[in-house]
């Protein structure tokens, strides 16, 4: 399973990303961000990796002044691997 997960110092910026990914028709999730990240306020939006160039658009069209990074999260059997990657 892969999936990516975009990291805030604010949660409620992280609310309004998801909410502008909502408006746009992406699938996202509010989620606890991953340990492996371990930045933050503690919450993350995690969408499907085929939903990056709607997400990146958004994200540079809000300027939201606490996004930390966005990171590509893959499940291997029972090890986790995160990665972060330029949006």
């Amino acid at each position: 399973m892969i999936y990516l997960i975009f990291a805030f110092r604010s949660r409620t910026q992280s609310i309004r990303f998801s909410g502008e990914l909502k408006a746009a028709g992406v699938v996202n999730t509010l989620v606890s961000t991953p340990r492996e990240v371990s930045v933050g306020c503690g919450l993350s939006v995690k969408i499907g990796e085929s939903a990056i160039g709607v997400a990146a658009a958004k994200l540079h069209a809000l300027e939201l002044n606490t996004f930390i990074g966005a990171f590509r999260v893959t499940h291997i059997g029972c090890e986790k691997h995160v990665e972060r990657i330029t949006v």
